[in-house]
């Protein structure tokens, strides 16, 4: 039986992020969910991609309602990935636009 859940969530994961995953895009969804859910964490991120000085700022602003929406869902990365497609996208497009958060603009 463990050899089947296996196979149905590694079956999960090859559909959500491809024969060939980025782990720094996994990680980037993955970190940026669990750190998102504290709210210090989560005005630090914002405070970051929306400094002007932030070099993905545009882009994350183009973006900001999708990257917060899926920073926010508790849903499985399998049912957000079938959800998010349903909209002409995939968890693997959005997690590419999670902007990178550095020490600081000081």
């Amino acid at each position: 039986m463990i050899v089947v859940n296996d196979q149905v969530q590694q079956g999960d994961e090859i559909k959500v992020w491809g024969p060939y995953p980025n782990y720094d895009d996994i990680a980037r969804f993955e970190y940026g969910r669990l750190l998102w859910k504290r709210p210090d964490s989560r005005a630090r991120f914002l405070k970051q991609w929306l400094d002007e000085r932030h070099p993905y700022r545009e882009r994350f602003m183009e973006q900001r309602a999708l990257i917060e929406e899926v920073l926010d869902s508790t849903e499985p990365p399998a049912a957000l990935d079938a959800r998010l497609r349903q909209r002409d996208t995939s968890l693997r497009c959005v997690a590419r636009e999670i902007p990178p958060v550095f020490g600081s603009f000081s």
